[in-house]
C-alpha cells in the first residue's frame, strides 16, 4: 500500500501486483470452478440456477430465482444460485461491452481487458470515458451479486453445479455463445487433464465459498474504484491502441509517465479502502467456515484432509500465515496499524522517527496530487497523515512470512486461490 505514494498514476497499463492478482485471480477462479472430481455416492439434484447457467439465459434465471425466493425467503440454496447468476451476468456484461468495441484480448496486458470475446468486424469507437462507464457498470453488477450472497445465513447451504456447460452470450445475439470450458482452455492455453476425471466439472459450493466469492467481488470492485479515482486520460489512446480497433483519446507516447496526475474523485479511494477491508475480513470468515467442515464433497477450497481438486493442497501453516497477513493488512486499512517510520525512511530520508503513516487517513482524505512524485520528493508526507507509532506498527514480518509458505512454482497460484 505504501508504494502507492510513490508510484505512477493508476492506469490500465499499470502492471503492479494488484493487476497481476486480478489476471491470475480470474484465471484461478475459472480453473477452480471446473476442477471437481467425483467423490460422493449420491449426487444431489441440480440447483434451480443451473438450468439458466447452462442455457446462458442469465436474466431469465435471475427472475426465476427471485420468484422462487418470493415463495420461500429462507431458501439459501436458491439465494446462492441467484448470487452466482448475478456474478456471471457481471462477467457477461463486461464481455459484451468489450465485444461491442472489438477488443482483441490476446493483445491485452491490462486488468479487465483480458477476457476473451468473439471477434467483432464492426466495432464501436472506444474512449477513456467509455472505459470508465464500462468499469462502473461492472462494479455495480458485482455489488448486486455481493449483496445477494451477503444475505445467506444458512451455515449448511450447498450449491451443486455442473459447470462445464455454462455459457456466456458476449455478442448479445443469443446465437454465438461462449462456453465456460472454452474460457478455461484459453486461460490454461490448452486442454486440461482434469476434464477426463470429471467431464461435467461438478463442484458442490458451500458456506465458505459464499464468503470467498464475496471477497472476490470486493477485490475487483476495489480495483475499479482505484482506477476511476485518478485522471488517467493522458496517453489513453496509445496504451490501448493495439486492443481496440477504433480509439478516441488524447494521443501520447505509450511509455509516457504523467507525473502530475490528480485525484479526480477522492471518495473513490475511500470506497476502494472499504472494499479491501471487506476482502481481509471475509478471508477470516471464509476459513472459519471451511475449517469447521466435516465432509469431503466436491470441495472447491479444501482444508487439510479434504480432497483437493486442483492438485494444490494447502497446509495449516499456509492458512495460518495467510490469515495473519490479512489480519495485519486489515488493521492497517482500518487505521488501527500504521506503517513505521523506519519504512517511510526508505522512501523519504527526512521522515521523522517515531511517526507512522496512517493509511486510512491518507485514503479517506487524500491530497489531490498525492500521486505526484516530484511533490512528494520535495515536500514529503503531509503531517496530518502521520501519528505516533505507540506500539501499533504493522507487523511487517507477518507480510513477509507469507512468501516463505507460498514459495515454489505453484506458490503464487495457491495464494491467489485463497483470495
Amino acid at each position: 500500500m505504501f508504494r502507492m505514494i510513490r508510484c505512477r498514476p493508476v492506469s490500465l497499463q499499470s502492471n503492479h501486483s494488484l493487476a497481476l492478482l486480478l489476471v491470475a485471480g480470474v484465471s484461478i477462479f475459472v480453473c477452480g470452478l471446473f476442477a471437481g472430481t467425483a467423490q460422493a455416492d449420491e449426487l444431489p439434484e441440480p440447483a434451480l440456477a443451473e438450468k439458466f447457467l447452462h442455457e446462458g439465459t442469465f436474466a431469465e434465471g435471475e427472475t426465476a430465482c427471485l420468484l422462487a425466493l418470493d415463495k420461500d425467503r429462507g431458501n439459501d440454496q436458491v439465494r446462492f444460485g441467484l448470487g452466482v447468476i448475478q456474478f456471471a451476468r457481471a462477467i457477461e456484461n463486461l464481455g459484451a461491452a468489450l465485444h461491442e468495441h472489438g477488443a482483441i484480448s490476446e493483445k491485452a496486458r491490462q486488468p479487465f481487458l483480458r477476457l476473451p470475446v468473439p471477434k467483432n468486424d464492426q466495432p464501436a469507437t472506444i474512449s477513456y470515458q467509455e472505459v470508465g462507464r464500462i468499469l462502473d457498470v461492472f462494479a455495480h453488477d458485482l455489488s448486486r451479486a455481493n449483496q445477494t450472497l451477503g444475505e445467506i445465513t444458512d451455515d449448511d447451504v450447498k450449491l451443486p453445479l455442473r459447470l462445464a456447460a455454462i455459457q456466456f452470450d458476449f455478442t448479445g445475439t443469443g446465437k454465438k455463445k461462449t462456453k465456460l470450458i472454452d474460457l478455461l482452455v484459453h486461460f490454461n492455453r490448452g486442454r486440461l487433464g482434469l476434464e477426463k476425471a470429471n467431464p461435467e466439472f461438478r463442484v458442490h459450493f458451500d458456506r465458505g465459498d459464499v464468503d470467498w466469492l464475496r471477497a472476490y467481488c470486493h477485490l475487483l470492485s476495489g480495483m475499479v474504484e482505484a482506477y476511476r479515482a485518478v485522471d488517467a486520460g493522458q496517453g489513453f489512446e496509445a496504451r490501448i491502441a493495439e486492443i481496440f480497433p477504433k480509439v478516441d483519446g488524447i494521443r501520447a507516447e505509450a511509455d509516457e509517465e504523467v507525473l502530475g496526475a490528480t485525484i479526480v474523485d477522492p471518495p473513490r479511494l475511500r470506497r476502494m479502502r472499504l472494499h479491501f477491508v471487506a476482502v481481509c475480513d471475509l478471508n477470516q470468515t471464509t476459513w472459519s467456515h471451511i475449517r469447521a467442515e466435516t465432509d469431503d464433497d466436491f470441495e472447491w477450497l479444501p482444508k487439510p484432509g479434504q480432497t483437493d481438486q486442483l492438485g494444490l493442497p494447502l497446509s495449516d501453516q499456509q492458512i495460518d500465515a495467510w490469515l495473519e497477513m490479512m489480519r495485519e493488512v486489515g488493521l492497517m486499512l482500518k487505521g488501527q496499524r500504521v506503517l513505521s517510520s523506519d519504512l517511510l525512511r526508505f522512501a523519504f530520508r527526512d521522515a521523522e522517527p517515531g511517526l507512522g503513516l496512517n493509511v486510512k487517513k491518507l485514503l479517506d482524505d487524500p491530497p489531490l496530487d498525492f500521486l505526484n512524485s516530484e511533490r512528494l520528493n520535495r515536500k514529503g508526507i503531509d503531517a496530518k497523515y502521520l501519528e505516533p507509532e505507540k506500539g501499533k506498527v504493522v507487523n511487517v514480518m507477518a507480510l513477509l512470512r507469507v512468501s516463505q509458505f507460498f514459495g515454489g512454482p505453484f506458490g503464487f497460484l495457491s495464494a491467489v486461490r485463497m483470495n
